[in-house]
């Protein structure tokens, strides 16, 4: 699971994972329950042949193309919408079951996400329901002896944080606990114009956690890309230059303003004294 705040990307993430799946000529079965099935297979297209996702409407003869040329390399994609709030884990498993009878077997799981589906029993509590949700995920993996991605919404505390840690899980820590592989992905707003972010490996059941990575999260490809020490080096001086010249720039307004405010003090005084006179 991928921990994220709004905004930040976590559905470009799942596309990623898919689209690398893909590459590796798995097949993917991907669940949306927000976009439309259109509008995730486009950032599917752009993920793949490096093209901003606004231009895939004019180039789509090039996408034919590559898929064409590469039939034999790619996995196949599936992508099925629906509406949010109505997908229970039954709901998933009946139309895997449906696309079997088409002889298409997913490889690689895809929900986006799993905290704006339903449980197959009633909660009044969120946390139990969620719980419950990613319990039903885990059983619905074991059963089908594949991985399933999906993601989960950060609360309000990391909303602004450069590190979402399992503690920044919003309403239910019980997700952490069954999950085997979580990471956070956090990209505070005064990064957000530069698409710098980091990815910290906050569990992780079958090796190394604790670790974070600089990424740069490519919206309009939906492509996550990990630095390289050069490029954090760059990056980090370039956040240095750009507070330093937000300092400037604040003191540079606070002077002006407190000489125009010196300037209007003196002509009132001015007028003053005239009516005085």
């Amino acid at each position: 699971v991928v921990i994220a705040p709004t905004g930040v990307g976590k559905s470009h993430f799942l596309v990623h994972a898919g689209a690398q799946a893909l590459l590796q000529g798995k097949n993917v079965l991907h669940f949306t329950f927000e976009l439309h099935e259109r509008a995730v297979g486009v950032r599917y297209d752009s993920h793949l042949l490096g093209i901003d996702s606004l231009e895939c409407i004019d180039r789509k003869q090039e996408i034919k193309d590559f898929y064409a040329a590469n039939a034999e390399k790619l996995g196949k994609l599936r992508i099925k919408y629906l509406p949010t709030g109505t997908a229970t884990v039954n709901t998933l498993r009946q139309f895997i079951d449906k696309l079997a009878l088409d002889n298409f077997c997913p490889d690689l799981l895809v929900v986006d996400y799993a905290q704006i589906m339903r449980s197959t029993e009633k909660y009044e509590l969120p946390r139990l329901e969620l719980k419950k949700i990613f319990e039903e995920l885990r059983s619905l993996a074991a059963e089908l002896d594949l991985p399933i991605w999906t993601a989960s919404q950060s609360n309000k505390e990391g909303a602004d944080s450069d590190i979402i840690t399992l503690a920044n899980m919003a309403e239910s820590y019980a997700q952490a606990h069954i999950c085997d592989f979580v990471v956070g992905l956090g990209r505070p707003e005064s990064q957000k114009a530069t698409g710098y972010g980091t990815l910290f490996i906050a569990k992780n059941r079958n090796g190394i956690d604790g670790v974070s990575f600089k990424v740069k999260i490519d919206t309009a490809r939906s492509r996550i890309s990990m630095l390289s020490e050069e490029d954090v080096k760059n990056f980090s001086a370039e956040q240095m230059r750009e507070e330093e010249e937000g300092k400037n720039f604040a003191s540079r307004t606070w002077r002006e303003l407190k000489n125009k405010k010196a300037v209007g003090d003196s002509e009132v005084e001015f007028r003053a004294s005239r009516r005085l006179d």
